[in-house]
Formats: C-alpha cells, sequence, structure tokens
C-alpha cells in the first residue's frame, strides 16, 4: 500500500518507519526535504522518500496528517484543497491541547476535506511506541474513531500489523476525547515511562 505521510516530525517519523518496517511504501509530504527531520524521518524508514505534500498524496491509497495543528489549513491548500483528498482514507494522528474544547483536528481535517474518509487513530501513545509495538508483552489498544466502517477497517489493519490491538471507539463525536486521553497518557508517563500504552482488559 502506497501512505503518504503529511509532516516527518516525531509522530509522522515513527509511522513512517512502522508502516515502511511490515512492507508499506511510504512517501513522506514535507515542505524541506533537506531538513534534519525529514533526513532523520528517511534514515529511520528503509526505502522511503520525500516529496512536496501535494506530489505525495498523488497516487496514496491513505493519507497521514501528523502536523502541528496551526499547519493543517495551509498545508490542505497546499494539496490542493477541499476536492484533493475525495474518497481518500485520511488519518488524523495529531493532538491539539488548546482552542476550542469541543473541536478535535479531525474535525478541521472533515471541514477542510469534505470528501475525505476521515478516521482519528495513532494519537494515544507516544511515537517511540509506533516502531515496537510488536515486541512488547501486553498489545497496546489503538483507538480508532471515524464514520465511514471500511476507511476504519483500513486502519485497523494497519495499525493490526504494527502490532497493536485495534479498538472501534465510535464516531468523530469521541475524537476530542482521545485527544484529551493524551493528557493521561502523559500523566502515566512520569510514574511508567514513556513506553506505557492504554490495554483492554477483559475480565
Amino acid at each position: 500500500m502506497r501512505i503518504a505521510i503529511i509532516g516527518a516530525g516525531n509522530v509522522g517519523g515513527g509511522l513512517g518507519a512502522g508502516f515502511a518496517g511490515v512492507g508499506h511504501s511510504v512517501v513522506f509530504g514535507v515542505r524541506d526535504a533537506e531538513s534534519d527531520k525529514a533526513r532523520a524521518a528517511l534514515a529511520a524508514a528503509s526505502g522511503a522518500t520525500a516529496a512536496s505534500p501535494a506530489e505525495a498524496v498523488a497516487g496514496a491509497e491513505v493519507v497521514v496528517f501528523a502536523l502541528r495543528p496551526e499547519a493543517i489549513a495551509e498545508t490542505v491548500a497546499e494539496i490542493g484543497g477541499p476536492i484533493a483528498l475525495i474518497g481518500h482514507v485520511v488519518i488524523d494522528s495529531m493532538n491539539r491541547f488548546g482552542g476550542n474544547p469541543t473541536r478535535s483536528t479531525a474535525h478541521d481535517l472533515t471541514d477542510l476535506l469534505p470528501g475525505a474518509r476521515v478516521v482519528k487513530a495513532f494519537n494515544t501513545i507516544g511515537f517511540e511506541n509506533l516502531t515496537t509495538a510488536r515486541e512488547r508483552k501486553v498489545p497496546a489498544a489503538m483507538f480508532i474513531c471515524g464514520e465511514d466502517p471500511e476507511a476504519k477497517a483500513v486502519v485497523a489493519s494497519l495499525a493490526r500489523e504494527l502490532g497493536f490491538e485495534p479498538e472501534d471507539v465510535g464516531g468523530l463525536a469521541n475524537a476530542k476525547p482521545l485527544e484529551e486521553m493524551v493528557k493521561v497518557w502523559l500523566a502515566l508517563t512520569h510514574h511508567h515511562g514513556r513506553t506505557i500504552g492504554f490495554a483492554i482488559s477483559r475480565g
């Protein structure tokens, strides 16, 4: 599968390395392919390439947004605006802690890309764990929400490939609660370290 990752920071780089490691074709969408972040992401993701955001999404089956939230609108405009990703599976792996307390970055994406199939995922655990999930004694849960069942199935499959246990938590109304969960995760890291993850206890 060809996966475009918009952003090459910690989360984007971690996902790129993870997806490349299980055999996917990864292209990072970045403004400067020579930046330190882009170089580090490329070095960690075997076979990955870098291109402009517009070039990266061309032909991609899945597009991951891993940006600073304030860069979302400008980047969507760069890749072609509302019509750019019609029908595409778009993964929102971002978190925003300020601004409107009821609005998530997934809502930004659905407003700016009304034809895209937006799924919130890969945002409730530290980036360090995106390439090591298969090594865990107890699989970490990866919470997924969205409105399109087929798109969620695609994202669940990707999460499972990385070593996570995907958990469907409903529609995008739950995207903001997933962002808030990161605050809990960060609090836990003070006592347990950044390898901590959420898991499901079935009793």
